[in-house]
C-alpha cells in the first residue's frame, strides 16, 4: 500500500528541491557567463573556443531540461542524478553510469 505523507512533509519536501533547483540554476547560468566570456576574449587558442562553444551546448542544454521539468534524469536511463554529481557538473545529462566514467571529472 502506498505511503500517505502529510501536507505539512510535502511542503517542505517541495520547499527543499525547489531551492535545490535554484543553487543548480544559479551554478549553470555561472558556468554559461564563463564560457561565453571565454568566446568574446580578443584571441581565445582554438582548443579553448572549441571547448566554450561545447560547454555553451551542454548549459543551454542542461537550463532547457530544467525549464521543461526533465532536468536531473539521467537522459538514457532516466534514472535521478545525485545532487552531489549535479553540483560538480551542473551540465551533465547522463547518470555515471550510462556515461561510463568511474568517476565524475568536472
Amino acid at each position: 500500500m502506498a505511503e500517505i505523507r502529510s501536507p505539512r512533509l510535502l511542503m517542505e519536501e517541495c520547499r527543499r528541491y525547489t531551492a535545490q533547483l535554484s543553487e543548480l540554476r544559479m551554478l549553470l547560468e555561472e558556468r554559461l557567463h564563463a564560457a561565453r566570456t571565454e568566446l568574446a576574449r580578443t584571441r581565445p587558442s582554438a582548443a579553448r573556443v572549441r571547448q566554450a562553444r561545447l560547454d555553451v551546448a551542454a548549459i543551454e542544454a542542461a537550463l532547457e531540461r530544467m525549464d521543461r521539468g526533465l532536468y536531473g534524469t539521467c537522459t538514457r536511463c532516466e534514472a535521478f542524478l545525485p545532487l552531489d554529481r549535479l553540483r560538480l557538473a551542473p551540465h551533465v545529462q547522463q547518470c555515471a553510469s550510462c556515461a561510463g566514467e568511474t568517476r565524475l571529472t568536472a
